[in-house]
């Protein structure tokens, strides 16, 4: 209901030209929108997860409309830079992609250059490393295109599960369970994935050869660095803590891997999932970072701490019409649903409590990993 209604204001706003006021406006003029991107489809994800994926014509869609409103796209360190200092140009527009997926590379990187756009990839490097799927998306990823069957999994359930609407959740989360349980290495939650997609007549090793739900390759993060565009941190795991030394430590294995990748400084961050903790900025400010960037949705200001960036998260649940009022500023003026952060990217969690790292190097196959 209240979104139809926010649609309903939305739309008369851009009639009567209410937008093009607020576009225009010296108010907008001193704030930037930061545009938060997860993944552009290869295949049906932006069926699975539209709260995360868009497909690529949505995604080109969006960069023409920001070229034809003649928006200012500024990159990432530029964009922060001006905001502080006052100078930023007519409708301030900084785009990120968070964890460095294959689609990005794939997909989006050739969007980019295409309209000349900057923008900074927050990299998750686990997964970079050990170069197959995420194993909590793919394990989602492969139930959902199940739906509708049953599974037998003796080992991890009692009885076979039959994945409708309810199933799907208890299936995601017993098989989550055991590999955290049983302390499963990446390989292990790899076999196990494996094992999954063959009791549902999944053609799993198809899906990895298309690198659905991979991140970039090292070679390929390296490729995208070296033709401009910004590398930033994101954690190794993709996991934060609130320990200062595993959450010191998620940076610094985070800030190695990239570093190989990238002659970039690294001084911006975004936290997994948006989640984050009041000590959070403090801890990061010592590590020598500058900014860190939320999932929570506006638009910055000066006086925005410059730690808890506000961004907005596009994806396909976003209409245009949403888009475009967010572009001009008008959709920040209206009231907001309050953000919920979800604890999942917490290494303490009870799911992830397992798979604590216990050293400091770079983890390789066969280590444990929490993503």
């Amino acid at each position: 209901m209240l979104k139809s209604i926010k649609l309903q204001v939305l739309s008369a706003a851009k009639r009567c030209r209410i937008s093009s006021l607020v576009a225009n406006s010296s108010w907008r003029r001193q704030r930037l929108l930061i545009l938060c991107y997860h993944g552009i489809s290869i295949e049906d994800e932006h069926l699975w997860a539209p709260a995360l994926y868009l497909q690529a014509s949505r995604l080109r869609e969006r960069f023409e409309y920001l070229r034809q409103s003649r928006c200012g796209i500024l990159s990432l360190e530029e964009g922060l830079r001006r905001l502080h200092d006052g100078t930023l140009p007519k409708r301030a527009v900084t785009i990120t992609f968070d964890d460095g997926m294959y689609d990005f590379y794939r997909l989006a990187f050739p969007i980019l250059r295409e309209f000349g756009f900057p923008a900074t990839v927050y990299l998750t490097t686990y997964y970079s490393e050990f170069n197959r799927p995420v194993f909590d998306g793919m394990c989602s990823y492969l139930l959902w295109k199940a739906r509708g069957r049953k599974l037998e999994f003796p080992e991890v359930f009692s009885a076979p599960l039959a994945l409708n609407s309810a199933g799907l959740e208890i299936a995601d989360r017993e098989i989550k369970q055991y590999a955290s349980v049983n302390n499963l290495s990446a390989g292990e939650k790899d076999q196990l994935l494996s094992s999954v997609a063959r009791r549902l007549n999944i053609d799993y090793e198809a899906l990895c050869r298309r690198r659905v739900l991979h991140i970039m390759s090292p070679s390929e993060a390296k490729e995208v660095a070296g033709a401009g565009i910004d590398m930033q941190l994101h954690t190794h795991r993709h996991r934060v803590s609130r320990q200062q030394d595993l959450f010191n430590r998620e940076i610094d294995e985070n800030r190695k891997c990239i570093s190989a990748v990238s002659a970039a400084p690294l001084r911006h961050f975004c936290y997994p999932g948006g989640f984050h903790d009041p000590e959070f900025p403090a801890w990061l400010e010592r590590q020598g970072i500058e900014s860190a960037t939320t999932c929570k949705p506006g638009i910055a200001s000066r006086r925005t701490n410059p730690f808890l960036l506000p961004r907005l998260v596009d994806s396909t649940l976003l209409t245009m019409n949403e888009f475009e009022s967010w572009v001009t500023g008008v959709a920040a003026l209206l009231p907001q649903r309050r953000h919920v952060m979800s604890s999942n990217q917490l290494l303490e969690t009870p799911r992830n409590r397992g798979n604590l790292p216990q050293k400091s190097s770079v983890f390789v196959e066969g280590q444990k990993e929490a993503i």
